[in-house]
């Protein structure tokens, strides 16, 4: 431990408003708009089959880092360590280990260089994974053991599933059946720990991020089991102006479904543990699912054969 602070002190003591600017933009790779908009653009625009594998990886690495967080329970530096300097609390909630800004953009970006298996991207991936863990560091919102079993997480994730969640995506009928269980069982947790968490039965502090992980991971394979029956859309090849279109017009209907809900929500004092966790199966749901859907109907996407 003792180690760990003297690191963190020495982060401290270089830091600088240049600096603290430059690590703040790094540290967005991994927070959650970042990593829906890879995604999404991956899913939507490159090849549904890549983006909906990333996806499963990168949930499937949100819900391991969110329950260890639970269960262990370890406190922020700043909780430990009398005067230290820490920028950006805000997004960083809960407990402290492991790190859920690292173990995101690892998972992330370990499944787009799978996905792609080209060597500067693959290096490019590998140095912002490496850059975001750092970033937590430098800005002294988590202590190294958290940003290194962050890192193991994410690409553990990506290296246990990713060709799992490939076969299944390619074997249909089979997929199908194995997601539906995904989403029977994520959905039925997910409620029950907003239940209880509406309630205060159970730690807030604790159960609050897994419980929203939980709900993506819903509304991420509900949305996926409705777009393959009713529409199972097909990536163009081309059509650049379309793609950008519907890029910005899926975002849009993200943004609205988390800021700007939570925003409403508020404002007529109905924000509360449930809606707010409702709120992130709804976003993963528009995502796989109900967007491209509605975007059939503006001619946004093209029907598979």
């Amino acid at each position: 431990m003792e180690i760990q602070k003297q690191i963190l002190l020495f982060f401290a003591s270089i830091q600088t408003p240049v600096l603290d600017a430059i690590v703040q933009f790094i540290t967005m790779f991994g927070e959650e708009y970042i990593t829906v908009a890879i995604i999404t653009f991956m899913y939507w625009n490159i090849s549904k089959k890549k983006g909906f594998t990333t996806c499963m990886c990168m949930l499937s690495a949100a819900q391991a880092m969110s329950l260890t967080k639970a269960i262990v329970r370890f406190p922020r530096p700043w909780k430990v360590i009398d005067g230290l300097s820490s920028v950006r609390q805000s997004t960083a909630t809960g407990y402290s280990f492991p790190s859920g800004h690292t173990s995101n953009a690892a998972a992330t970006l370990s499944s787009v260089a799978v996905s792609f298996k080209k060597r500067w991207l693959s290096i490019a991936c590998a140095a912002m994974i490496a850059l975001v863990g750092l970033s937590r560091l430098y800005l002294c919102v988590h202590w190294p053991m958290d940003v290194a079993c962050g890192l193991l997480i994410g690409v553990g994730a990506t290296i246990l599933l990713y060709d799992v969640v490939s076969k299944l995506f390619d074997e249909v009928g089979r997929g199908l059946r194995a997601f539906g269980i995904v989403a029977i069982a994520s959905t039925a947790l997910w409620i029950v720990l907003a239940v209880l968490l509406q309630f205060a039965l159970i730690d807030t502090e604790a159960f609050t991020t897994f419980a929203k992980n939980v709900a993506m991971l819903s509304g991420a394979s509900i949305g996926y089991l409705l777009e393959r029956k009713c529409f199972d859309y097909v990536v163009e090849e081309g059509h650049w102006g379309r793609k950008v279109l519907r890029f910005f017009v899926g975002i849009a209907g993200a943004v609205v479904l988390l800021p700007v809900s939570k925003i409403v929500l508020k404002a007529v004092g109905a924000y509360c543990p449930i809606t707010a966790i409702l709120r992130y199966a709804l976003v993963t749901f528009w995502a796989s699912g109900l967007f491209p859907l509605l975007g059939k109907k503006l001619g946004l996407f093209v029907k598979g054969n």
